[in-house]
């Protein structure tokens, strides 16, 4: 496992999914640090923005973000027409899959870092308030847990993309749908997978409203439910490999002149 890891990341060089995943997190974290310039009484702060970074990666970007990455990788063996090259090493589609997943939990991670550090550097130039050490290392681990339960959020549809490479976008676009559905406060949300990380790391979630109450029990038992049933899908699901065994059609000649 550890050479088909090492192999693909080796490969993000010769790609730009890696500078495209750069540049929308660039764009989450000006997005979540916009509400600063606002004039409407609430203070703006390190806590603030680093709390906005946090819903916004939830809601607006990260699903999709994680789903046109892990489709990427998944597609490109298609697109480069590398499968057939792959398959004649003694490595199944599925340990190749599994590989590709772990890749996209690193650039998941990379990609929450990378957040949090062009939040810190922006609330640090706009000279924000309670930016300390201990609150700066707190929020980045609150930020990366969170994306990372994201990915697990996420990863029913990350698999089913990973297995037909045709249903990458319509994953995508229902990525889309999928986090922003939470940000209905309604106590059934508690086991609505994108809800439960923000539950869980949210220190936000449902404050200021008398008719929900949330458990964070719940949310974690909703996230395991969710690998668990990724897990399954990953067992489950038949890979879309071309049959080695047929040969190609070759294309009829016309006939005559």
């Amino acid at each position: 496992m550890y050479a088909v890891v090492w192999t693909e990341m080796k490969k993000l060089r010769r790609c730009a999914a890696w500078k495209a995943g750069l540049l929308a997190v660039l764009l989450a974290d000006l997005f979540a640090f916009a509400p600063v310039f606002a004039n409407d009484g609430v203070r703006k702060d390190f806590t603030l923005v680093m709390n906005n970074i946090l819903e916004s990666n939830c809601i607006y970007f990260f699903p999709a973000l994680i789903l046109l990455t892990g489709g990427f990788l998944a597609r490109r063996e298609y697109a480069d027409d590398t499968l057939k090259n792959l398959l004649t090493v003694p490595v199944s589609f599925r340990k190749l899959l599994l590989g590709k997943l772990l890749v996209l939990l690193f650039m998941t991670a990379a990609f929450s870092v990378f957040g949090w550090g062009c939040g810190v550097l922006l609330c640090g130039v706009a000279g924000l308030p309670d930016l300390t050490p201990l609150s700066a290392v707190s929020w980045m681990a609150r930020i990366l847990l969170g994306n990372l339960c994201l990915f697990i959020a996420v990863l029913p549809l990350t698999i089913l993309s990973a297995f037909d490479t045709d249903a990458v976008y319509a994953c995508a676009a229902a990525g889309l749908v999928y986090g922003t559905l939470a940000r209905v406060e309604w106590a059934p949300m508690n086991y609505y997978p994108v809800k439960a990380v923000l539950i869980l790391f949210d220190p936000q979630c449902g404050a200021g409203y008398d008719f929900v109450h949330y458990s964070k029990a719940g949310a974690g038992i909703t996230l395991l439910a969710v690998f668990l049933l990724s897990a399954a899908l990953f067992l489950l699901l038949r890979p879309a490999v071309p049959d080695r065994r047929k040969p190609p059609k070759k294309a009829a000649r016309k006939k005559g002149w």
